[in-house]
């Protein structure tokens, strides 16, 4: 994942498909497998152990990573879009989700994982703090599978399925 591809200025939001055409392909997709852990890297996950520090405002120097959903019922679901953020320390992985239970709807920024800084690819490394994430949620939170993939950034249709496989 080159450098050039962090996004230097603010996310006024994140994606949102209003329609199923809009949503990725992803009924066939590439199987792949998860890469290898880079070397010494610990995740913590906001749920269970908060990120010293806690930054205040809107997280800069993003890389959107991709977005899904989840949709029990018209009344509820659940819509996050992770973006991963390189800190001299730390690596974070930020959930930009949409809070529509109040009125006016909101985005919110929320602190998902973090890890401290190491060495590796970029994309392994948020794969696996990811996969973290949700092996958190589902273990704690009894979440399911998301049902759909709703955008892609760095990581594709077939890099989401291949990090649910591995927690689902």
């Amino acid at each position: 994942m080159p450098n050039e591809s962090w996004k230097n200025e603010h996310i006024a939001a994140s994606p949102l498909p209003m329609c199923p055409d809009d949503l990725p392909q992803q009924r066939l997709s590439e199987a792949v497998s998860m890469p290898d852990k880079p070397e010494g890297l610990e995740v913590k996950v906001e749920f269970l152990e908060s990120y010293p520090q806690y930054p205040v405002g809107t997280p800069r120097k993003l890389l959107f990573l991709g977005g899904v959903e989840w949709a029990w019922s018209p009344a509820n679901s659940r819509i996050d879009n992770y973006y991963l953020n390189p800190k001299p320390k730390h690596w974070i992985i930020w959930n930009h989700w949409l809070y529509h239970q109040g009125r006016p709807w909101r985005w919110n920024w929320n602190i998902l994982a973090w890890a401290p800084r190491v060495r590796g690819d970029e994309k392994s490394i948020a794969m696996h703090m990811l996969k973290e994430a949700w092996e958190v949620d589902c273990r704690h939170h009894l979440i399911d599978k998301f049902h759909w993939i709703n955008s892609t950034g760095a990581f594709s249709v077939s890099d989401l399925q291949t990090i649910a496989r591995e927690v689902w």
